[in-house]
């Protein structure tokens, strides 16, 4: 639950505006969510007590990641966003893969390697700029950085290393609407066993100050908290009250964007509602009657027909602003075959968003 002392800075910092307001003369200013999917679950290497079960986890990891294709899918991701043209953009899962040979985890098992083997964030601006549309990375938040090793194809060993990152995007043209750049981790994390030392989930977020005019200035905070479950619940709902005191401290109304990883129909954990009682959800508001599911699709995104079944990727205000233009993206394969069908598992959330003067 959200500490008492929270809700009454929030009560004074970000307060109901109730009703629509004339858009006429407004700034507008459009954002999109969009989790990229790392391409593989992750999770085999947990629990794991020695070097045969770590490279064995690892090994099946990588050639889930390469099976899904994220060169390939970075161009329909590119599509997307293109169509969309957001000023804004939140991106999860922006992961960056680096290996070494030979392997020295048994004698430096830190994260080490430097080679880079595949940088989500390069191949996505790369494609972005061939259809004519760049963005600019304005702020980044290195998450979970963490090494093991998987077996080359000699046979030898190879330490792989996945760094997890949180970035924020604007289009090329607006980026000198954008300042203030900031990150940072929450307080709250999980620890996970494994070989040869725990794992380290971090979770962070990222914010920019945004000017859509001369006149006004929004914060806006990308995020992708921690899974729901048992365990990790808890810890969740604890980075969803980090958020709120975030956006409490904020000068500036705020946009939140990201993978929130709880359910809007509360079927998982409360950050949801704990968030919505003092936010605005864009998507409810502009289809109040539109379950609008964006998770999640099959391992390797191989089923045509799709698994969405919850809504988890949100666009919050801290206002009660109009909203119009909000949609998903990507909720169609990009391709009949060969699998990878679809662009994420996730599919993204547009909003665009009037700011009344």
């Amino acid at each position: 639950m959200l500490p008492a002392v929270v809700v009454a800075v929030l009560a004074t910092v970000v307060p109901s505006c109730g009703g629509e307001a004339d858009g006429a003369g407004s700034p507008q200013i459009t954002v999109m969510t969009r989790n990229l999917y790392v391409g593989a679950r992750l999770d085999d290497t947990i629990g794991v007590s020695s070097l045969p079960e770590l490279v064995a986890a690892t090994s099946r990891e990588w050639s889930t990641v390469l099976a899904n294709d994220f060169p390939t899918r970075a161009g329909a991701l590119a599509d997307e966003i293109a169509r969309a043209r957001p000023d804004v953009v939140g991106l999860q899962e922006v992961t960056l893969w680096r290996d070494q040979s030979p392997s020295d985890l048994r004698t430096h098992p830190g994260p080490n390697a430097t080679r880079v083997v595949l940088d989500l964030l390069a191949v996505l601006q790369r494609e972005l700029s061939e259809r004519g549309t760049p963005y600019t990375a304005v702020a980044t938040s290195t998450n979970e950085d963490t090494e093991t090793a998987r077996r080359g194809a000699g046979g030898d060993l190879v330490d792989l290393r996945v760094t997890d990152r949180d970035v924020i995007l604007v289009r090329a043209d607006q980026v000198e609407k954008a300042s203030n750049p900031r990150h940072d981790h929450y307080a709250a994390q999980r620890v996970l066993p494994s070989w040869p030392g725990p794992i380290r989930p971090t979770r962070g977020w990222t914010s920019i100050d945004y000017r859509p005019d001369a006149r006004t200035t929004v914060r806006i905070v990308n995020t992708h908290l921690e899974i729901g479950g048992p365990d990790a619940g808890p810890v969740q709902e604890e980075q969803g009250d980090e958020v709120l005191a975030l956006i409490a401290a904020s000068p500036h109304p705020v946009i939140a964007l990201g993978d929130f990883n709880s359910a809007a129909d509360g079927s998982t954990t409360d950050t949801y509602d704990n968030l919505t009682r003092v936010l605005h959800d864009a998507w409810t508001s502009a289809r109040p009657s539109d379950a609008g599911p964006t998770c999640c699709q099959a391992e390797l995104l191989d089923d045509p027909a799709g698994r969405a079944e919850v809504r988890i990727d949100l666009v919050l205000t801290s206002e009660d602003w109009p909203a119009a233009g909000v949609e998903r993206t990507g909720t169609e394969p990009f391709r009949a075959a060969p699998a990878p069908l679809w662009a994420s598992d996730h599919f993204g959330v547009t909003a665009r968003i009037t700011i009344p003067r």
